[in-house]
């Protein structure tokens, strides 16, 4: 289905892995941003400025991010952070945080695949940022982000990597400053780069994370064509070792609302009984967390309410059933009284620090399989739906065109 070829590409020395290689940026405060840019000044996050990052010049405008973006680049290059590799090849590519391990296939993907729907995407994006992206590719002329994707599982597959690992001796391997840990193999035997595209052949490709990157080269194909913008860096992940966090909501009364008569009132609509697991512990299939007047409760989701893959999704079920009837709250429009968090945040610390006037929703998250319906159906989730955690770092591969 999918054109999925190796490439040639430089990998991170490991004296530059504490330097260099981004950290998950969206996971962090804009104060600790700004502290890790000012102590890692060869840090990748660098290369891909965008505004309020918390950098130097954090509110240029966006040429003048990208201008930055490639002096970081030119520093990166300068002091020999990456060592070709001969190739073209394929790459595992390994993450483990704790109990969490992905390991996935890193190869260049067509940009039309994209275009014409193979490569599926299951969320809207921001046209201004796909543009800010398309142009930062085209100035600086490299990709060092792999855009997460999936795909059914195949046995075939999962039995040559398992191969290709016990052969294969690592390219580097590294923990990062928030602990993760990093490893890279380099598939090089010809038999399995052809096998490895033989294969991906067979398969649509879904994106996890990346959406606006994977936009942002099928724009950059559009305009300048495709001798210079064929191809997209990706890490294809199997659909059971992809691991999806959820976001859970923190929704904020309005102040004319009578607490007690809602507590009551949301009591009734998801029919919860006390709970205090639900402090530690994700829902099953079907319920629903929830800290409420100053208690843990469990609940039944509201119903489904068609046949809509979207429809059965709990962040759409939660909004469109309680959050927008009951609390009369619309998330594109009520920004301040819906947070979001996720599943690794101190649920007891945070029902500490709120008062009767917040709710807590803790829900399951959604599934690699639901991720596919919904893009098969060519539908988008909402936002915040879906955390793919461990994410594929920025400064670990790059790839020149």
């Amino acid at each position: 289905m999918v054109n999925f070829s190796p490439f040639h590409g430089s990998v991170i020395k490991s004296e530059f892995t504490r330097r260099v290689p981004a950290p998950a940026f969206d996971s962090m405060s804009r104060s600790q941003r700004s502290e890790y840019l000012a102590t890692h000044p060869e840090s990748y996050t660098l290369v891909t400025r965008s505004p309020n990052d918390g950098g130097p010049e954090d509110h240029g405008d966006l040429d003048r991010l990208i201008e930055l973006g490639g002096q970081a680049l030119q520093r990166i290059r300068e002091a020999g952070a990456f060592q070709e590799v001969s190739g073209p090849n394929f790459y595992l590519y390994r993450l483990k945080l704790g109990e969490l391990v992905q390991t996935g296939i890193v190869g260049l993907v067509d940009c039309q695949d994209y275009l014409e729907g193979r490569v599926k995407r299951h969320e809207r994006v921001k046209a201004n940022r796909a543009t800010h992206l398309s142009h930062h590719f085209e100035t600086l002329g490299v990709q060092s982000s792999p855009i997460a994707m999936s795909y059914r599982s195949d046995p075939e597959i999962r039995t040559r990597l398992d191969e290709v690992l016990e052969r294969t001796e690592p390219v580097v391997s590294f923990v990062s400053g928030d602990g993760l840990d990093q490893t890279v193999w380099a598939i090089t035997e010809q038999d399995d780069l052809d096998f490895f595209s033989a294969a991906f052949a067979r398969h649509d490709l879904y994106i996890m994370d990346g959406h606006h990157r994977a936009a942002a080269a099928g724009q950059l194909l559009e305009r300048i064509g495709p001798d210079r913008a064929s191809k997209m860096l990706c890490v294809a992940f199997a659909d059971d070792r992809v691991n999806i966090e959820p976001f859970h909501r923190r929704v904020l009364l309005n102040d004319d609302v009578d607490v007690d008569k809602f507590a009551a009132s949301l009591r009734d609509v998801l029919q919860l009984v006390p709970d205090a697991q639900m402090e530690h512990e994700l829902p099953d299939e079907g319920q629903i967390g929830v800290h409420l007047d100053g208690q843990w409760w469990r609940g039944e989701m509201p119903e489904i309410m068609s046949d809509s893959p979207i429809d059965t999704l709990g962040p759409v079920r939660l909004q469109q059933q309680v959050i927008g009837p009951v609390f009369g709250l619309d998330p594109e429009q009520s920004a301040g009284q819906i947070r979001y968090f996720l599943d690794t945040a101190d649920r007891g610390e945070l029902a500490k620090r709120i008062d009767r006037r917040n709710v807590l929703f803790v829900l399951r998250p959604i599934t690699a399989a639901e991720v596919f319906a919904v893009a098969d159906a060519g539908l988008d989730m909402p936002p915040k739906s879906t955390y793919v955690t461990p994410k594929p770092r920025s400064g670990v591969f790059l790839r020149e065109f």
